[in-house]
């Protein structure tokens, strides 16, 4: 059978195929309850022309209130650093804690829209919401990228520059031997020796020779 060579595993197990992946820090500003974060994996590419991302947000959340609010929010790529930001923005609503002075981010203002940048993040993403849609309890942004920051000397050309960025790379959760009542999320520290790049010309030197193959 074409499944043989395969395990079956959960719908929920699938997600693992697609990671690593670097976890969102949502960042939004209200001026009543001031700036907030939440951690979000629920976000991806959604175009090239123009470039903008969607992002899906629970309506549950303060999150989701200010966006609803503002239109605008900032996707931060975290640094190793901020592991314990992860962990917290993902399990505490800003509506009783203050996460930004809780966890003792630094910020500064963004450039094109009225929420503040994560300074110690490996990059900042300033979106503006351009048209959503609901569905099952979320709804989903579509937005725009207003600017975009990286930290200095982060880029090698479009790939990320691991020893510069220091990205923390998500690799999912999961019920582990002692956790009760719990998960414990695993996390990946990569560096610039785990890179390999392999140039695009390589793939068709080595093709066959479609003439002679005739």
């Amino acid at each position: 059978m074409a499944a043989d060579p395969f395990e079956e595993i959960s719908a929920h197990d699938s997600k693992s195929l697609f990671k690593p992946k670097v976890v969102a820090l949502v960042v939004t500003d209200s001026p009543e309850t001031g700036p907030n974060v939440m951690t979000a994996s629920w976000w991806m590419l959604a175009g090239y022309d123009p470039l903008r991302y969607q992002l899906a947000v629970s309506h549950k959340t303060h999150t989701h209130e200010i966006i609803e609010e503002r239109g605008e929010f900032v996707l931060a790529a975290p640094s190793t650093g901020m592991i314990d930001a992860l962990a917290v923005a993902g399990q505490v609503s800003g509506r009783d804690v203050d996460k930004i002075e809780y966890l003792d981010l630094d910020t500064v203002p963004g450039k094109h829209v009225d929420v503040p940048l994560l300074a110690d993040a490996v990059g900042n993403i300033e979106c503006s919401v351009i048209d959503s849609f609901t569905f099952e309890n979320c709804t989903y942004y579509f937005a725009s990228v207003e600017t975009a920051h990286v930290t200095r000397g982060g880029l090698d050309g479009r790939v990320l520059s691991l020893d510069d960025a220091d990205v923390l790379a998500y690799m999912g959760s999961d019920r582990d031997e002692g956790d009760e009542g719990t998960k414990s999320r695993y996390y990946l520290d990569l560096s610039d020796d785990d890179v390999r790049r392999y140039p695009g010309d390589a793939v068709h030197e080595a093709l066959p020779d479609t003439e002679s193959s005739e």
